[in-house]
């Protein structure tokens, strides 16, 4: 498995929303790249899972919602952080 953490704090749109709080993680299967799970704690994180549950129920690999172009300021933009950690 492959693990990725990050605070919800370096997401841009948890200063805007004055919350910069949380955690975000994601595990992901290191042979075939695929979405296992992930917790996310913090500001509009129930808008953001769906998409990784989306992904997840798609079959998607991780690097589908690393290399996503995201709405500027979302929460959802640090789907590209999030996953842009995983080697």
């Amino acid at each position: 498995m492959k693990v990725a953490s990050m605070p919800a704090a370096s997401v841009p749109k948890s200063k805007v929303l004055g919350r910069p709080v949380g955690l975000y993680k994601a595990i992901v299967d290191s042979k075939t790249d695929k979405i296992l799970g992930a917790t996310l704690y913090g500001e509009q994180s129930h808008e953001v899972i769906n998409i990784i549950s989306l992904a997840i129920d798609m079959g998607a690999t991780y690097q589908v919602l690393r290399d996503k172009i995201y709405t500027h300021p979302t929460m959802a933009e640090g789907l590209n952080d999030l996953f842009g950690m995983i080697k």
